[in-house]
């Protein structure tokens, strides 16, 4: 049974392109009858080559999984399609969900299309133009707690349990499946990458990446995976301190949970487990990103590449530099960043981008020393050369890089060391408590 279900999801896959639908992979999802299988256009997203981050950075393969142009400008529309065309099939005309934004945005368009009443239990660190999003499709709010994890129990009451559909993403595996399909779309695009980079909040899109290209690998259509790169904000880092096998508990005693990256603030992740399993068998790695970072991000991706992505999908490309120094990128690596969703959802990085060149009356001077007191601080112990930082942020001339290293040095931020014929930089522990101050 088990090879006759395989050598048919290889004959669909052998048959592929051109796709019209996301239900055309149907046949790798649980079966849904086909009469309730309902689509607001969602899937089938580009991958869009990289014009001008990558060739900065020196990659000649950089590409973007480009998720914001699902309905609700998020990849959970995916899941959604699944999720609701399930429940129809089952007779529900009432659902609930607890989401820190994108899900129970994705959950109350689908519903608002079958005419099913929608409950969404949300936190209140939520980013505003989510909340609009459900309650423009006329969900029900309930507001629990201060992040995710509060709101999940709640979903989980006596009260939902018989009448109501559960579309929490925790408690209902079919999420998985709806997302799996964005390892689908990149392969038949352009093929199995070396690297992909996704954000990871409770772990959810990392671990359908890792289910989709697993079901492939499995069929026999592919050889090997690609590296999955999970990456959060140092901000709230539970996945990589467990990698790392850091003591969450202990780094964060004297610090609360905050970031600019709602998506992603959740301090008991439900995959990490088996994101970490994903990214061991995937030989991948997981990272931490500070939040300036991030912001710096999603500036650069919308001036360079035409992608307003909202913080956490920003964490992706903050992550290049790192693995290029630190982890082995080459060059020609065929490298995904997934952008998981718009920064429309989040209107206050508006404010965040625009007052970064406004501080003090500086014109910018201030926010470009935090970008390279930044850079130095994830480059560790390894440090990091003049040229290099010239090549990473690309929009100001080397002796100008030199300059601000130079006055970075005096307030003692910095400090170099000799290395051959280069001058390397490294952070000192006040350069260090300046970016946490920042953040």
């Amino acid at each position: 049974m088990i090879k006759q279900k395989l050598d048919l999801f290889k004959e669909k896959f052998n048959s592929f392109p051109p796709l019209d639908s996301f239900w055309d992979f149907s046949f790798a999802f649980p079966e849904v009858n086909k009469k309730y299988q309902i689509s607001l256009g969602e899937g089938l997203t580009a991958t869009k080559k990289s014009i001008r981050i990558g060739p900065n950075l020196g990659l000649n393969d950089l590409f973007f999984k480009d998720e914001t142009h699902n309905p609700t400008n998020s990849f959970k529309d995916r899941a959604a399609a699944l999720l609701i065309s399930d429940a129809r099939s089952k007779g529900f005309h009432k659902v609930v969900c607890a989401s820190n934004g994108n899900q129970g945005a994705s959950i109350s368009a689908y519903t608002s299309l079958e005419g099913m009443k929608c409950v969404n239990i949300i936190p209140e660190e939520i980013d505003i133009g989510k909340k609009a999003q459900m309650m423009v499709y006329n969900s029900k709010i309930i507001v629990k707690g201060d992040i995710i994890d509060d709101a999940i129990g709640y979903a989980l009451k006596e009260k939902y349990k018989k009448d109501y559909y559960q579309c929490t993403p925790e408690y209902n595996p079919l999420t998985i499946e709806g997302q799996k399909t964005i390892a689908f779309e990149i392969y038949l695009d352009v093929g199995i990458p070396d690297w992909i980079i996704v954000p990871m909040g409770n772990g959810g899109c990392l671990v359908s990446l890792w289910k989709g290209f697993t079901e492939l690998k499995n069929t026999g259509l592919i050889k090997r995976y690609p590296k999955l790169v999970g990456v959060q904000t140092k901000s709230c880092s539970p996945i990589v301190n467990a990698y790392l096998n850091r003591n969450d508990t202990k780094i964060h005693k004297k610090k609360e949970f905050k970031s600019k990256a709602s998506s992603v603030l959740v301090k008991k992740p439900f995959y990490q487990s088996l994101c970490l399993k994903a990214i061991k068998e995937t030989k991948g790695t997981a990272l931490a990103i500070p939040e300036n970072l991030m912001i710096s991000a999603i500036s650069e991706l919308a001036r360079y590449e035409g992608i307003f992505a909202e913080p956490a999908s920003a964490l992706t490309i903050s992550a290049l530099n790192l693995l290029i120094q630190e982890h082995g990128m080459k060059k020609g690596d065929l490298t995904i960043c997934v952008i998981t969703g718009s920064g429309l959802k989040a209107p206050y990085v508006l404010e965040a981008i625009s007052s970064r060149a406004k501080t003090a009356g500086m014109g910018g001077i201030l926010s470009t020393k935090l970008k390279i007191l930044s850079q130095i601080s994830i480059s560790r112990e390894k440090g990091i050369h003049g040229t290099r930082l010239k090549e990473i942020i690309g929009s100001i001339s080397l002796p100008a890089i030199y300059q601000h290293l130079k006055e970075l040095e005096a307030k003692n931020l910095i400090r170099r060391k000799k290395k051959g014929k280069k001058v390397i930089y490294f952070i000192t522990e006040e350069g260090t408590k300046v970016l946490e101050a920042m953040e």
